[in-house]
């Protein structure tokens, strides 16, 4: 808090600058932008500046800052992250160290609190130059591998080739446009695609079907 040449301090102003100044230096949310991808976190570094005594000084980087994963009961859902992103860092009341090396329900390592070193990033945020159309359905843009079984109700278009190592079975509606090519059977409503055959057929579908 700043007094002029004039004026005495008392308790009440003196008390709300010590106050003003524990709040400078309270830490809850950062914006950062991703300067390195590791193989398990990012370094990040803020975007907003602080001032400091009328001077604008930027933040140095976070490094190895670990980054939130949509996740539960063993399941995962991780998008690709690049320099460049922007992120949401989320700062912690006290210390994670302890948490962080697999300690749980333990005193903190250190007494720091509120500190830009027990930081979490949630990375997907974008300002106006970039940020993305809030579309009516969901919507998956990239690339994607799935590991696990795969439920699906309902019908499915597909724009471009289907390539399947395995069987498939449908029940139900499947449009494609495009080409399908699996190595192993196509089964539609309980009847199988190299099994079946018509009256005057030599037999079932023969070699890999497309």
């Amino acid at each position: 808090m700043n007094f002029n040449n004039n004026e005495t301090p008392t308790f009440e102003n003196i008390l709300m600058g010590a106050i003003a100044n524990a709040l400078a230096d309270t830490h809850t949310v950062a914006v950062c932008k991703i300067t390195k991808v590791n193989k398990t976190t990012i370094n990040c570094k803020p975007v907003i500046s602080r001032v400091v005594d009328g001077k604008k000084v930027d933040l140095p980087n976070f490094i190895e800052v670990p980054v939130l994963t949509l996740m539960g009961g063993g399941s995962s859902i991780q998008m690709p992250i690049s320099v460049g992103d922007y992120c949401v860092v989320f700062v912690s009341e006290r210390c994670l160290d302890g948490w962080y090396s697999g300690q749980d329900f333990s005193k903190p390592l250190e007494n720091r609190m509120h500190d830009y070193s027990d930081s979490i990033a949630f990375v997907g945020l974008k300002n106006k130059g970039g940020e993305l159309t809030i579309p009516k359905i969901i919507e998956m843009i990239g690339n994607a591998h799935q590991q696990g079984d795969y439920t699906h109700d309902g019908n499915r278009v597909q724009n471009g080739d289907f390539n399947l190592n395995g069987n498939m079975a449908i029940d139900g509606n499947l449009t494609v446009n495009g080409s399908i090519t699996t190595t192993g059977d196509v089964i539609v409503n309980g009847i199988s695609f190299l099994g079946h055959a018509h009256p005057g057929d030599s037999g079932g579908i023969t070699g890999t079907p497309q």
